[in-house]
């Protein structure tokens, strides 16, 4: 048996429960706190980090890979589709489509782990919105919903990412200009009163602004997202693991159930554990 720390719940069931008491006169305890979002986001990115400076990219993050406890400790489950960096050609049948980066569907298998950041995004927007910021039924109309949003590239600026063919698709959809991102995620609030009951302030949207950039190598890694002001009471860059990048040469191997079986045992014989495992931050999830 595998024995893992427990998390009561995920965060997609969080976010239904907190969507469904919304209307409430409870309105302003059943939405995610900016201080909430913060530490669920910036403890995914420091995961990230950790996970790319291996050279793993987990390729599936959304809310219901995203375990939670009562104080809003997170963990990063289900690497099913997690691969390599290194590993070459990737597949394009990555990630659940409302939480799956744009540059999957235009350059068929590759991408980097600029992938996962994308994700991080979707889910800090649902995070604020109780509710997928991209639901779409298949990658056309997945895409549409994303330039609904952020608008359409520039073209001009896409030669190194994508290759002419490429280009070409995205220049076939109808040319839009990016929403208000303030209007959208920005603080709402009850007439008369000064405190806000949902959404986020500006440094919130930035942040949000720069993880949903279309073009993934303007999109920041896992540790410039960290260091984004938003974070600047909660980042400390001298306490973010990272690890040498990992080589598996059992990746792509066609052993027996019996060879596998052997190989899993061997890892956790010889595993030891990091200094920071334990490590808890005090938090709250009301």
């Amino acid at each position: 048996y595998f024995v893992l720390e427990y998390y009561p719940s995920d965060l997609d069931r969080v976010i239904k429960l907190k969507r469904q008491k919304i209307f409430t006169e409870e309105q302003r305890q059943k939405t995610f706190t900016e201080k909430q979002i913060k530490r669920i986001i910036g403890s995914l990115l420091r995961g990230l980090k950790f996970m790319h400076s291996a050279g793993i990219i987990h390729r599936d993050l959304k809310p219901s890979n995203i375990g939670i406890d009562n104080n809003t400790n997170v963990a990063i489950l289900d690497f099913g589709l997690s691969r390599a960096l290194s590993n070459g050609i990737k597949t394009g049948y990555v990630a659940t489509r409302w939480w799956r980066a744009p540059e999957v569907y235009v350059n068929w298998g590759r991408y980097n782990d600029r992938l996962d950041i994308w994700s991080v995004g979707c889910i800090m927007a649902e995070l604020i919105q109780l509710k997928p910021i991209f639901p779409g039924t298949d990658h056309i109309d997945l895409l549409n919903r994303i330039f609904n949003i952020i608008g359409t590239p520039d073209l001009a600026t896409l030669n190194g990412t994508y290759t002419e063919e490429e280009i070409n698709y995205i220049g076939g959809f109808l040319p839009r200009t990016k929403i208000d991102f303030n209007q959208k995620f920005g603080f709402k609030y009850q007439p008369a009163e000064a405190d806000p009951i949902s959404d986020v302030s500006p440094l919130a949207i930035e942040l949000l602004d720069r993880l949903l950039t279309f073009d993934p190598r303007k999109r920041p890694t896992a540790e410039e997202a960290l260091a984004h002001p938003f974070f600047s009471d909660w980042y400390d860059s001298m306490d973010e693991p990272s690890m040498e990048p990992v080589i598996d040469e059992h990746q792509d191997a066609n052993h027996s159930t019996a060879q596998w079986k052997s190989l899993i045992w061997s890892m956790i014989e010889n595993f030891q554990p990091p200094d920071w495992i334990d490590q808890d931050i005090d938090g709250d999830m009301e």
